[in-house]
């Protein structure tokens, strides 16, 4: 048998990781479902659209890229440049969504197709 032989046999017969295996059907219309749920309850005021998190280092580096204005200006060109939008000087609220928007592309895509769904049927019913 050769090397090309057993690589066939290797995609062929590879079931990924037992993490792959568990998360590989999610209900993604019933996520969907929340989050147009959830993005109403905002719309109409009902639900806060404020995100927090506890992180004391992190903090320490926005804070410190608040300090330091052209890195901060590197750091969102390259976060504008990862998602495909124009950012000119955001408020750090901004550099943090932009943060958790690439982390969220980077691993969770999938998932994160459902929330794009939701604001593109937002966005058309507003037509």
């Amino acid at each position: 048998m050769t090397d090309e032989d057993l690589e066939k046999l290797r995609a062929q017969t590879d079931q990924g990781s037992r993490i792959d295996t568990a998360v590989a059907t999610p209900d993604l219309d019933a996520f969907e479902a929340s989050i147009a749920a959830y993005h109403a309850e905002i719309a109409a005021g009902d639900r806060q659209k404020t995100l927090s998190a506890w992180d004391g280092p992190l903090a320490a580096f926005v804070a410190a890229l608040a300090d330091h204005p052209e890195v901060y200006a590197a750091v969102c060109e390259r976060l504008a440049a990862e998602l495909d939008v124009a950012v000119a000087d955001p408020p750090k609220s901004e550099l943090l969504a932009l943060t958790l928007r690439v982390g969220f592309q980077e691993v969770a895509d999938r998932e994160l197709e459902a929330l794009r769904e939701v604001l593109q049927e937002d966005a058309l019913e507003g037509l």
